[in-house]
């Protein structure tokens, strides 16, 4: 059976597979957890509330700007469309690759129509096809070191482009709200 990777060794194993293209890019690593920093913008992995031993894990990428949490969004939204094909079938590979529990018990979960039916507890992982279309909010399955090595291998290559400011994202409301009090006490009368 594969080892499950707990939230601790996943923030270190992807720090191992994603500092060294942050640094190339600008960025200078956070301590703690696998975060990066660049001037007032911080980039961060963000795991699921929802996982463990049996149905494994998922994760997203966020980026902070300027001050506060109403800064944060998920970047994952940036993958073009055939990033999305390739993150689709990707997510498909760990999906069929998760262990199954065993014995394999059955769980009550709300079907469509709103009643209760009993579902194979290793059924209740599967690829969501649906996260893949844009622009939806896309988290990235995993259960082992496997699974984020094969991840860290997908956002490489799109990491630059991921974490490029957008003219929207470089406005800090705050800042912008200072120069213009600034500006409107010159003229006032005194």
């Amino acid at each position: 059976m594969r080892d499950y990777v707990k939230s601790r060794d996943f923030h270190r194993h992807m720090r191992s597979l994603l500092a060294s293209r942050f640094q190339e890019l600008g960025w200078k690593p956070q301590t703690g957890k696998c975060s990066f920093a660049r001037g007032r913008r911080i980039c961060w992995l963000q795991i699921s509330q929802h996982s463990n031993r049996i149905l494994g894990s998922k994760f997203t990428i966020n980026m902070t700007e300027g001050s506060g949490r109403s800064g944060d969004t998920r970047i994952l939204h940036r993958l073009n469309e055939a990033d999305r094909a390739i993150g689709k079938a990707l997510e498909e590979r760990i999906i069929a690759r998760l262990p199954r529990p065993d014995p394999d018990p059955e769980v009550e979960v709300v079907g469509e129509d709103g009643g209760t039916l009993l579902v194979k507890l290793g059924d209740l992982v599967r690829a969501n096809p649906k996260q893949w279309d844009a622009p939806s909010d896309v988290w990235l399955p995993y259960f082992s070191k496997n699974d984020l090595d094969d991840w860290a291998a997908f956002l490489l290559p799109r990491l630059d482009r991921l974490i490029a400011s957008s003219s929207s994202e470089m406005t800090d409301p705050l800042l912008w709200f200072q120069r213009l009090r600034h500006l409107t006490g010159l003229f006032r009368s005194k």
